[in-house]
């Protein structure tokens, strides 16, 4: 592809990832589709990076086959599944080489699959972007309440306040505060000096609300840019923005199976049991009862019963300002 790629060719056209990744047996090759309508800003648009994330898979591309190149100001670059080998396996990596993608960037142009992947991303793509949306959901092990965080710098074409702006008018309810990680695509994109939106919300299997949710807040988010056309009524925000640090997770102090005692979104104070996990093992059946670290509100719980020891029962969001 990076023979083939043109970012500048104007009008509406698809690529062949399977140029940058290479061949994978038993996998059909994905494409990367690029709208250029001239002057305006430049957004890269991206799924999949985890392979079982398939709610922002299946709306982006549906975005790619439906978005015409009149409703567009600018450049909208979406790739639906970047990692396409993982989501074509049912797995969060993909077969080729084991890797977990958002931990490869800033990526090897002559590594795995995965890697050339993530190089062809910094190196072909990054240089005219102008704002990154990375989007996932919980995947095939963790529920997540719908929310967005992001990052920017002075570097950034899109300032750290007109990013807030921007999150503010996706219509979700929470906006979280997290440092991010080098070695992930947003943290490649800021050390690029391009700022990044990361979405979540989701996990284990699609439903109609949270694609409907994902597909408003994405065009919303756009049009607030100026990168699209309004096609959804705007909302105002009226929701809250949160930290999230490592201060409020919970993780499973043995191993067990976990029966969750709050909901998703639901507020708790600290100290209130949030969760029961039971024993695998021996004669006594007692639940062990586990409370919440902090007082906050309950973004990400673990979908499966069964949990190892020191894996995520759920995760609290911190209410700031």
């Amino acid at each position: 592809m990076a023979s083939t790629f043109n970012i500048n060719k104007p009008g509406k056209h698809f690529y062949d990832l399977s140029a940058v990744a290479g061949e994978v047996a038993g996998i059909q090759g994905d494409v990367l589709c690029c709208i250029n309508q001239g002057e305006g800003p430049t957004v890269l648009l991206c799924a999949g990076i985890h392979g079982d994330e398939y709610e922002p898979q299946t709306v982006l591309r549906h975005l790619a086959e439906t978005l015409e190149t009149e409703q567009v100001i600018g450049r909208l670059i979406i790739i639906p599944a970047i990692n396409y080998a993982a989501a074509q396996s049912g797995a969060r990596v993909s077969p080729a080489d084991g890797q977990n993608m958002n931990r490869v960037f800033p990526g090897k142009a002559d590594g795995t699959p995965t890697e050339r992947l993530a190089a062809f991303i910094t190196r072909e793509i990054f240089p005219a972007t102008d704002l990154l949306i990375d989007a996932h959901t919980g995947g095939n092990d963790v529920n997540v309440v719908p929310m967005i965080f992001g990052f920017s710098s002075d570097e950034c074409v899109v300032s750290d306040p007109e990013l807030t702006r921007i999150m503010e008018a996706w219509g979700y309810r929470y906006i979280q505060h997290v440092t991010g990680i080098d070695s992930t695509i947003c943290g490649a994109a800021l050390a690029a000096g391009i700022a990044s939106v990361e979405i979540e919300g989701g996990g284990g299997c699609l439903r109609s609300e949270e694609l409907s949710t994902i597909h408003d807040g994405l065009l919303r988010a756009l049009a607030a840019l100026g990168v699209l056309q309004p096609l959804v009524e705007p909302q105002p925000f009226t929701g809250l923005h949160l930290s999230a640090g490592p201060e409020a997770q919970l993780v499973a102090p043995q191993m067990g199976v976990v029966e969750h005692k709050v909901n998703l979104g639901d507020s708790v104070t600290k100290g209130d049991v949030v969760a029961l996990l039971y024993p695998l093992a021996g004669k006594a059946s007692a639940p062990r009862e586990l409370t919440a670290p902090v007082s906050g509100v309950v973004l990400r719980q673990a979908r499966n019963a069964y949990l190892k020891e020191g894996q995520l029962v759920m995760n609290l969001g911190v209410i700031v300002g």
